[in-house]
């Protein structure tokens, strides 16, 4: 996923409790560090998981696409609902305004991999007039999000804490597996030598805590099924 700008600027879910309670060490760091280290791991997580640590508004605009299927994959999954869909012309003119879901113009296909459909009436309708015969762009307001009993499980709480904790071992100098935590396949030291199985590229990074963190996230992880081209926001859903 490709998280154009990340909402929060202070952690939604992590707390000095929480990361406490999970491993992490409050002594040697500052509020501050800390603070900046949990918010770069909510943001990781997000990336992650392909949608927020908690329920949010969002709003995302995609180009409108004329041929079948009207399909587009929101930028986040675990969509709770959509509240308004605007279609809007090549002068970026609102040339329609829908109101939730209850309608004959957009459904929420799939909402924990967060994939809508747009009906076919919107192309022929009578809007404003002079409005070019198709929409140009669609923009979603919807709320996504893990739910907050999700959010706060420990799975997802313990790979918060661990990244958490690699931030902060870069910040404050604890040290990693390796600098930047890097993820190390070969380890040889005076007469000890060791050889590692292959690690994963992953949004934490590819060390073995990075792999970890990932792993405890593959359940919450929706695998959608895109045709590429363009940017995210630009890519539409294919059966």
């Amino acid at each position: 996923m490709n998280i154009l700008v990340y909402p929060y600027s202070t952690p939604i879910v992590l707390t000095d409790r929480i990361f406490n309670d999970y491993g992490g060490l409050l002594d040697g760091s500052t509020e501050d560090q800390r603070n900046a280290a949990y918010v770069l791991a909510e943001e990781t997580v997000t990336e992650a998981i392909n949608t927020l640590p908690l329920r949010t508004m969002v709003t995302g605009t995609h180009l409108y696409r004329v041929i079948e299927p009207h399909r587009v994959v929101l930028d986040y999954a675990y969509v709770h609902y959509i509240h308004t869909t605007r279609f809007i012309d090549f002068q970026e003119n609102i040339y329609y305004t829908v109101n939730g879901t209850d309608n004959v113009y957009v459904s929420l296909r799939d909402a924990e991999r967060g994939i809508a459909d747009i009906g076919y009436a919107v192309s022929n309708c009578q809007c404003h007039s002079g409005a070019r015969p198709s929409p140009y762009h669609v923009q979603f307001v919807y709320e996504a999000g893990l739910p907050s009993g999700t959010a706060y499980s420990p799975k997802v709480l313990l790979a918060l804490t661990t990244y958490s904790k690699i931030i902060l071992n870069e910040i404050i100098g604890y040290g990693n597996e390796a600098p930047g935590d890097v993820g190390v396949v070969e380890f040889s030291n005076q007469q000890y030598r060791e050889k590692r199985k292959e690690l994963k590229n992953t949004a934490f990074g590819n060390s073995a805590q990075a792999n970890f963190a990932n792993k405890l996230l593959e359940p919450l992880r929706q695998h959608r099924n895109i045709k590429l081209g363009g940017s995210f926001r630009d890519r539409w859903y294919e059966p």
